[in-house]
């Protein structure tokens, strides 16, 4: 059947071309006509979705659970997380303060900015939510510090601060366990001294001083939580969100000079980075691909006019499939952004094959239009069969419940058949136009593969056979080691700072945005079902609405009011008389001779070493002092940094100090409003214990909690089923792909040797890759879960071709590999595989693998094709002799 199949296309073929060679010209001028038509509708219609989320099936248990979920509370997959870091804590608390103030009222970009955990509520309330136990620890640092902060307060200056140090240390008991209390007291005057010359002074943190050594928080890190408008039918979707919080940032002077540094992360700024990211990675990508695949056709086709065709015809066919994908799917995604690559890799073998079959037929005295009829009939023949099993290796996706993957193998597969129809109409129309080639000036030398170590191969056609089944067992058993990896931020650029700031939000369980959500019928129920899941080991802790009305605060009171006892602020306090600069000076210098003077004991080496350091500090603060002329500027830049924060923050402790209780009725409205819904539906989030870096803490976290809690939403549940769909999705199309194409060889040549002839050194090489991605540690993901089936697609391309060449007959003692047919195989193969391996200099993690393993599989598709297949041939039937010149 085969070759009636094979007689009956190459007539048409022929015939085609012949027709295309009578009016090349008029062809030509025809196509790039439609080409301009069709990328003028291209740029019309066609858009870019970079919403991840969207290409994820919509009957998926967890996107039915987050449709839900979102009916009765925000969205946080869409929200913007803004990771303000700061060196001191009260400056990250202020700078999350203003920023979330200065992004409200602008309904147009935001719809709700706020700081959890932060806000008057929590300013007066926040420290109830300690446990008992941690509260006396507060007690205990709040006795030791208080005299220190009595005394300044009666006296708020450089002077009294330096007496009070100086007559400390002296005083001080050495068993006393205050040691590190002392060395945070000098550290942070030492800070002051340094800070005070700074052009952006950033103040001392009194709060790390008063609450050092106890177990309440000192971070240093806010997030503010905001609620964006998408703008989905735009390339970068959160542009004008995004955009509008640096504003922010900027106007209220939040930057690292002021020690302050401001990051967006969540869904939309990841998708943000990522898609400017691809425009480089495509982009730049897209322009090393195409001057080195130009380079290797060169070399291939030694003839600048037959590269310049089929260039030509390349950039013709990107733009057909453009069109086809604005018609069709009306978008690309993130995947199938990288299909300008995939297609070059692809559709240049087309080229090669049609011009080194036409370039041989010139080189033996052919006229040009037989020359280009022998190549249609010859070459023609198996490039249309390489179009229908290379678009099968696509194809098998596109029923697919990962509709990334799905759109690409409709575009891919459905490109192949534009780039077959113009390599036998465009590129033959300019071979006979402007591009007609003149043997002699055009053609350079004819390139075989002629050196020796080919005929090594050839003289031991059992030892490949017997050596190829040993690597397939070794393969074999390492393949099965492949993982799929469904974290999507580890794909992504991680450079990026949205990536940068989202890891850093997952290292902390607190703040981990990818925790669960159980939606309960009542609030009631929340309380026995979190006991439940705190009891698991992949729990960290769980927050309901019963979380934010603390357990025993009568005893948290007690210990609250006898810390407020401590801090009363004398009635009639009247402010000191500031003493004058000089007295200050004195005092600052003879606590910084004092400081060099007397020793300690020897298990207080860090005190030691913290009061060398404020000696050193000091004299270089009154030293730079005396340089300038302006001891009293310095004292008074000096005072803003160390002293004058403290009244504000003893207002602060004071007012936390005072809190009478929470009841369920004294809760903001909008903290009751996230937690619980006006129908009734409760809220209760489950956070991980684990940072859920890799696939196994995924699945066993989302496992355990779905054991307890079955009804569960939220981004881990996501990724995990979204894992299982790719794996599927790999499974389905893998079983289809080497079913699909054996059909068709069959029908072809209605014979299973042919079946298992073609498919054997396509399956070692399958093998060979997935054993070579577990040996660097490369996993599947969601951009490389095409790369095993489409490698089948596009490997059976070459066996075809050179299986037809051999069946075709040989000169008595010519070489299978020796042929142009090797040759057109080798080439494409290394222009296919430089273009893909293109994609393997992206910064986006997933691209960058996709890229790898295409390589990575190309080549070992290439070395089985060329050499295990000849040995194969050899091992079924003798060499047979045909007349006529090679092709």
């Amino acid at each position: 059947m085969k070759k009636q199949i094979d007689s009956a296309l190459a007539k048409a073929l022929t015939r085609w071309v012949d027709w295309v060679d009578s009016r090349p010209r008029t062809v030509a001028i025809a196509i790039l006509a439609l080409t301009v038509v069709l990328g003028i509708y291209t740029a019309l219609n066609l858009g870019i979705n970079s919403d991840n989320l969207s290409l994820i099936p919509a009957n998926l248990p967890s996107r039915q659970a987050h449709e839900k979920f979102i009916q009765h509370f925000p969205n946080l997959e869409e929200a913007i997380f803004v990771v303000i870091d700061a060196r001191t804590p009260e400056l990250a608390r202020e700078a999350a303060t203003m920023l979330s103030d200065q992004l409200q009222g602008q309904p147009d970009a935001i719809t709700e900015a706020y700081l959890p955990g932060g806000g008057d509520f929590f300013e007066r309330n926040g420290l109830l939510y300690r446990s008992p136990e941690e509260l006396d620890d507060f007690a205990d640092e709040m006795a030791r510090i208080q005299p220190l902060i009595g005394e300044l307060e009666a006296d708020l200056s450089l002077a009294h601060m330096a007496t009070i140090l100086r007559d400390g240390l002296d005083e001080r008991d050495p068993a006393d366990d205050d040691a590190d209390q002392w060395v945070g007291v000098l550290d942070r005057v030492s800070e002051a001294t340094l800070a005070a010359w700074d052009k952006y002074p950033v103040p001392v943190s009194w709060e790390s001083v008063l609450l050092q050594g106890s177990s309440l928080d000192l971070s240093t890190r806010r997030v503010v939580v905001v609620h964006p408008v998408l703008d989905y039918h735009h390339v970068l979707q959160g542009r004008i969100p995004i955009e509008r919080i640096r504003a922010a940032a900027e106007v209220l002077q939040l930057t690292p000079e002021r020690g302050v540094t401001v990051r967006v992360t969540g869904n939309p700024p990841l998708n943000y980075d990522e898609m400017m990211g691809f425009a480089w990675d495509i982009g730049g990508g897209g322009v090393i691909c195409f001057f080195v695949v130009s380079f290797v056709l060169l070399r291939a086709m030694r003839s600048l006019k037959l590269v310049v065709a089929a260039l030509a015809t390349l950039i013709v066919g990107l733009v057909w499939t453009g069109a086809f994908t604005a018609a069709t799917v009306g978008y690309l995604n993130p995947l199938t952004l990288s299909f300008a690559i995939l297609f070059i890799g692809l559709g240049v073998d087309f080229g090669i094959h049609l011009g080194t079959g036409y370039a041989d037929g010139m080189r033996r005295g052919r006229p040009h239009a037989e020359a280009l009829r022998e190549a249609a009939a010859h070459v023609g023949t198996a490039l249309a069969f390489c179009t229908i099993t290379t678009a099968i290796g696509f194809y098998v996706f596109v029923p697919t419940d990962y509709r990334g993957v799905s759109q690409l193998g409709l575009i891919a597969g459905s490109s192949m058949f534009v780039i077959f129809f113009l390599t036998l109409t465009f590129f033959p129309a300019l071979l006979g136009s402007w591009l007609r080639i003149d043997p002699e000036r055009d053609l350079g030398k004819d390139l075989r593969f002629r050196t020796g170590w080919w005929h090594g191969f050839d003289a031991h056609p059992a030892a490949i056979r017997w050596s190829a089944l040993a690597l397939f067992g070794m393969a074999a058993t390492i393949a099965p080691g492949i993982r799929f990896d469904s974290n999507v931020v580890e794909m992504r650029d991680p450079g990026t700072e949205s990536v940068r700031a989202f890891k850093d939000l997952l290292d902390e369980p607190r703040t981990s945005p990818w925790y669960l959500n159980v939606l309960l019928s009542d609030v009631a129920r929340a309380g026995p079902l979190a006991a439940k899941l705190e009891a698991l080991d992949e729990v960290d802790h769980t927050v309901s609405l019963a979380s934010f009305v603390p357990e025993d605060q009568d005893d948290k009171l007690e210990i609250l009011d006898d810390v407020a006892y401590l801090f009363e602020k004398p009635p009639g306090l009247a402010a000191a008389e500031a003493p004058v600069p000089q007295e200050q000076i004195n005092a600052l210098r003879e606590l910084e001779r004092h400081l060099a003077g007397p020793s300690v004991q020897p298990g207080d080496a860090d005190l030691a070493a913290a009061m060398a350091r404020l000696s050193e500090h000091l004299a270089d603060f009154l030293a730079r002092a005396g340089r300038e002329g302006q001891p009293e500027e310095a004292l008074t830049k000096l005072d803003a940094v160390l002293l004058t924060p403290l009244p504000a923050q003893l207002a602060r402790l004071r007012r936390a100090l005072s809190t009478d209780g929470i009841t369920r009725e004294d809760l903001p409205p909008s903290l009751v409003r996230r937690m619980l819904a006006p129908s009734g539906v409760a809220r209760l989030q489950v956070y991980p214990s684990q940072d859920l870096d890799t696939i196994d803490e995924l699945e066993g976290f989302v496992t355990s909690v779905q054991a307890v809690a079955p009804n569960i939403a939220g981004v881990p549940l996501n990724l995990v089923e979204f894992g299982q769909v790719t794996k599927s999705s790999f499974s389905q199309a893998l079983i289809s792909a080497v079913l699909v194409i054996s059909i068709l060889i069959w029908v072809l040549w209605r014979s299973l040797a042919d079946v298992a002839l073609i498919m054997t050194p396509l399956i070692l090489a399958a093998t060979c890759t997935a054993a070579v991605a577990v040996l660097l540690e490369l996993s599947f993901d969601f951009t490389n879960v095409v790369v095993i089936p489409l490698l089948l697609g596009i490997g059976v391309d070459s066996a075809i071709h050179l299986v037809s060449r051999a069946n075709a007959g040989l000169e008595a003692g010519e070489n299978l590999r020796a042929t142009a047919t090797a040759r057109a195989v080798y080439y494409s193969a290394l222009t296919t595989a430089v273009s893909f391996g293109s994609l393997s200099l992206a910064s986006h993690n997933g691209i960058s693998g996709l890229g790898q393993l295409l390589a990575v599989g190309l080549l070992l598709n290439v070395l089985c094709i060329l050499i295990l297949l000849p040995a194969l041939l050899a091992w079924r039937r003798p060499v047979t002799h045909a007349r006529g010149d090679d092709t």
